[in-house]
């Protein structure tokens, strides 16, 4: 949701904030133009990962019927429904934002509030990457990427091939500068199918990440790096770090994810 045009504050992202409806609407928007383009390009079959905050916002019964959709909490996150033998061809990434720490971005994080940065072998990372490294592991490349300009930037590095829709430009951490919830649809829309045709001509590849795969957080207090750290295979650095090292994806972002989820219960 923190992706969406016309989402510029955090406080509408929550299910309690008297703007939640609103913003639940205009994400119900860019899904369906994300799920109309992808079709106009020659899916034919897609299925929606509903992935903020506890992962059951959209209005099943304002989507596109042509679609299936995932709700609820999920082991996988967001990259639920796209494992090994899905028979997958193509991820499209719809509401995303920057990585936690970025100076502009809005509503910038990773995963939660808790890291205050993140790296994966070294590089600044958020969703994106990580996401798309799973991914790629499982053979499915990343074909479009929405969200504001700071996003932007960071899929040129990681996701080069990737459609890059910019739905509105970040002033701040609470503020953006969006375009109409309609023009960003259409954007979508166009991006999707093209995004559908460029994987189904091979022109987009998965995102392959080099052995060994190493994953760091930087958490927002120390108490919430020992609880990261807990996670069997997780090395305590600096002040408040936790490194997470392996020798694939796959089992680097389990660890990872393992330890976001568990710094997420100390209390704030």
């Amino acid at each position: 949701m923190e992706g969406i045009a016309g989402v510029s504050h955090p406080k509408p992202t929550s299910r309690g904030d008297s703007g939640y409806p609103d913003a639940v609407g205009l994400m119900v928007g860019e899904a369906n133009a994300a799920i109309e383009g992808a079709f106009d390009g020659g899916a034919t079959e897609v299925v929606v990962n509903d992935s903020h905050g506890g992962m059951y916002n959209l209005r099943p019964a304002d989507l596109d019927p042509r679609a299936r959709v995932i709700q609820g909490q999920k082991a996988w996150s967001m990259v639920e429904g796209a494992g090994p033998e899905r028979g997958v061809d193509v991820a499209l990434f719809v509401g995303y934002h920057a990585r936690a720490g970025h100076p502009r971005g809005t509503i910038a994080h990773t995963y939660s509030g808790r890291p205050t940065v993140s790296r994966l072998n070294g590089h600044l990372v958020g969703e994106t990457g990580l996401n798309a490294m799973v991914l790629g592991r499982w053979g499915v490349p990343v074909g479009l990427v929405s969200g504001d300009d700071a996003l932007a930037e960071e899929v040129a590095e990681w996701l080069p091939w990737a459609e890059r829709v910019v739905v509105k430009d970040a002033i701040g951490g609470s503020s953006a500068a969006s375009l109409h919830p309609s023009a960003a649809a259409e954007l979508i829309c166009d991006a999707a199918a093209k995004a559908v045709q460029g994987a189904a001509a091979g022109e987009l590849r998965p995102l392959k990440v080099d052995a060994p795969v190493v994953i760091e957080a930087e958490y927002v207090n120390g108490v919430c790096a020992d609880h990261a750290a807990i996670v069997p295979g997780a090395v305590r650095f600096g002040d408040r770090g936790v490194r997470f090292e392996a020798e694939d994806a796959v089992t680097a972002y389990r660890g990872f994810l393992a330890g976001i989820r568990l710094a997420g219960i100390v209390e704030s």
